[in-house]
């Protein structure tokens, strides 16, 4: 598992624009930086190869959300024995149509 994000205060880097160069560096050696306002985090600058993993939790959430999505997925799998299911994230996608749109 990976460790916290390391945060930093909007206005440390309004008072110290130099602090934006070592944060995307930071994240481009692989860290996760909270950018905090007032106490809260309110932003986060992510290594680039996390991006990708951030949509599709994105999309998983969205998918676990809709009680309906999770219906057709579950109907789904039990139909699978039968040789009737579909199987992989395009499938899954097709099934739900527009809802994850």
């Amino acid at each position: 598992m990976s460790e916290a994000a390391h945060e930093v205060p909007i206005e440390e880097l309004h008072a110290h624009p130099e602090r934006w160069e070592e944060t995307v560096a930071s994240a481009a050696g692989g860290q996760v930086i909270a950018i905090t306002g007032r106490g809260k985090r309110v932003a986060a600058v992510v290594p680039a190869d996390q991006i990708a993993l951030v949509d599709r939790l994105k999309e998983t959430i969205e998918v676990l959300s809709d009680n309906e999505a999770v219906q057709a997925i579950t109907e789904s799998r039990r139909s699978i024995p039968a040789g009737e299911g579909i199987r992989g994230v395009d499938a899954i996608r097709d099934l739900l149509g527009d809802r994850l749109r």
